[in-house]
C-alpha cells in the first residue's frame, strides 16, 4: 500500500478524490444539462434514503431501475421516494420516477440485471460484505458508482480495492463516490483545512468517540420460520453479524475514523484494541457491542478511537484533535478551535448526505473524473486493523493486514438457502489471526 505522508496528503485538496479532465478513453461523458439516469441496488432504509438525497441534490435525474432480494423492499422504496418527490417537488414525480415493472429485479443476482440497463450511475446499498464485488461488477460494466460505506470488510477485499479497483476506475475514467459523507461537509472541510494550514500547530493526538444507545441489528422484521443459523436470517439482520457488516468499527465508526485520518493527514502504523459484547447471543449476531483502539502515527501522534452500541446507554459523539498551538473540538455540526488562534464555524450548513451527491452529480455534469475509493479504502484499512487487534488482543503493525492477513469473510458461491454457523463472539481466548 502506498504510504501517505503529510506533505502528499495536503496536496489532495478536499481529499474527496482525484479530480481531473476525463481521459479520452473514458466510458463516462460530460452530462451538462442532460438527464442523468440512476439505478439502485439494495432498497432498504439506507438505499431508499440515498435516492431521496439524490433527488434533493439534482432534480434533473431519472430513477430507472431497482434491485433487491425482496419485492416488499422495492415496493417500500418506490412508495418512500415517490412520496418524497410529491412533497418536495410536486410537479416532477413523473419526470423523476421512471421505474417500470420490468426494471425491478429481485434475487441475489439482481445487480447483474440492473447493469444491463442504461443507468449512468448505480447506487450500491446492499450489506457491506457484497460491496467490493459489486463495485467490481459496476466498473466492468462501465457504470459510475455511488457506493455506501464501507467498501470492504476484510484483507481479501481490501487488497482487491487497492490493487485492482482503484486503478480500474481511473483507467476507465469512471466516477466513484463513496458514502463517507463527512468528506463533503462544508464546516468539517473548513476545519480540516485550518488544521492543514497550521492553525493548531503540529498534531500530537486526538480523541474520537461515537456512543449510541441502541444495539443495531437490521432494518426489517425477520420471518418466524428463519433461525439464526440461516443465511437469509443473517442477511436480514446484517448489522449484527461480522461476516455481513464487518462489525460496527467498520460499518458505522468508519465515519468518525475517516474524519480523524483526514485531519491527521497520514495513516497509522500501529494499533492496539479491545472490546466485547454484553448480551443477546446468538439471536442478534456475533459482533461486538463496544470497541476501542489506540493508533500510533509516524509523526508520533496518537489517536484514541472508541464506539459503542448498547441498549439503554447514553448517546454521545465528539471529536477532538490536539496540536501544539490549539485544539479542534468537532462534531457533525459546529466546529470550534481553542488556542493561540481561536475560531468558530457557522452553526449550520447543507447536510453531508446531500453534499456527497452534489459532489457526484457536479463532477458528472462538469466532466471531472473523481474517484474516492482510495480515501475510503484507507479508512477501511485502519478500521480492519483495529478490529483484528481488538478480537485477538494483539498489538498489530497495521501493514500486517495488507501484507500477511488471509482473512476472507464472505463465503464463496453463497446462496440464500444456505446455513452458516453463528460463531462465538471473538475474544483473545478463541480468536486467531489469519
Amino acid at each position: 500500500m502506498q504510504k501517505i505522508n503529510r506533505k502528499t496528503f495536503l496536496k489532495t485538496g478536499m481529499a474527496a478524490g482525484i479530480a481531473s479532465a476525463l481521459p479520452k478513453w473514458s466510458f463516462a461523458s460530460v452530462k451538462g444539462g442532460d438527464k442523468i439516469k440512476v439505478a439502485l441496488v439494495g432498497c432498504g432504509g439506507r438505499g431508499s434514503a440515498a435516492l431521496t438525497n439524490m433527488v434533493s441534490s439534482d432534480q434533473n435525474i431519472e430513477i430507472i431501475a431497482l434491485g433487491d432480494l425482496y419485492k416488499a423492499r422495492t415496493d417500500a422504496c418506490e412508495e418512500k421516494v415517490k412520496n418524497y418527490i410529491k412533497k418536495n417537488y410536486p410537479s416532477m414525480e413523473k419526470e423523476i420516477w421512471k421505474v417500470s415493472p420490468d426494471k425491478v429485479f429481485l434475487g441475489m443476482d439482481a445487480i447483474d440485471s440492473v447493469l444491463q440497463t442504461d443507468a449512468d450511475i448505480v447506487a450500491l446499498a446492499t450489506p457491506p460484505c457484497f460491496r467490493t464485488g459489486q463495485i467490481e461488477k459496476c466498473l466492468n460494466a462501465g457504470k459510475n458508482i455511488f457506493a455506501e460505506k464501507p467498501i470492504c470488510i476484510d484483507a481479501f477485499q481490501l487488497r482487491k480495492i487497492y490493487n485492482d479497483l482503484i486503478p480500474l476506475a481511473d483507467k476507465k475514467g469512471l466516477n466513484v463516490v463513496c458514502g463517507t459523507q463527512m468528506r463533503y461537509h462544508k464546516l468539517i472541510d473548513e476545519a480540516v483545512n485550518r488544521i492543514r494550514d497550521g492553525q493548531i500547530g503540529d498534531i500530537v493526538g486526538g480523541s474520537f468517540l461515537r456512543f449510541e444507545g441502541k444495539f443495531l441489528t437490521g432494518w426489517y422484521d425477520v420471518p418466524s420460520n428463519l433461525k439464526p443459523q440461516d443465511v437469509e436470517y443473517q442477511l436480514l439482520n446484517w448489522l449484527a453479524f461480522r461476516w455481513t457488516s464487518g462489525d460496527q468499527f467498520i460499518e458505522q465508526y468508519i465515519h468518525n475514523l475517516d474524519i480523524a485520518l483526514w485531519a491527521f493527514g497520514e495513516l497509522p502504523t500501529e494499533v492496539i484494541g479491545t472490546g466485547g459484547r454484553i448480551s443477546g447471543l446468538p439471536d442478534i449476531g456475533d459482533r461486538f457491542s463496544n470497541m476501542s483502539a489506540t493508533y500510533e502515527f509516524p509523526n508520533g501522534a496518537t489517536l484514541s478511537a472508541a464506539c459503542r452500541q448498547e441498549d439503554g446507554t447514553s448517546g454521545y459523539s465528539t471529536f477532538k484533535v490536539t496540536g501544539t498551538k490549539g485544539t479542534l473540538y468537532s462534531g457533525f455540526g459546529r466546529q470550534i478551535i481553542k488556542g493561540e488562534k481561536p475560531w468558530e464555524s457557522a452553526k449550520e450548513w447543507r447536510p453531508a448526505l446531500f453534499c456527497e451527491h452534489d459532489y457526484m452529480f457536479g463532477a458528472l455534469r462538469d466532466g471531472r473524473h473523481v474517484n474516492t475509493l482510495k480515501t475510503c479504502a484507507d479508512s477501511c484499512f485502519a478500521a480492519i486493523a483495529a478490529r483484528e487487534s481488538a478480537y485477538s488482543g494483539k498489538r498489530l503493525k497495521c501493514d500486517w493486514i495488507l501484507k500477511k492477513s488471509q482473512q476472507k469473510l464472505l463465503p464463496d458461491n453463497l446462496k440464500l438457502s444456505d446455513t452458516k454457523t453463528v460463531e462465538p463472539v471473538p475474544s483473545p481466548v478463541n480468536y486467531k489471526l489469519v
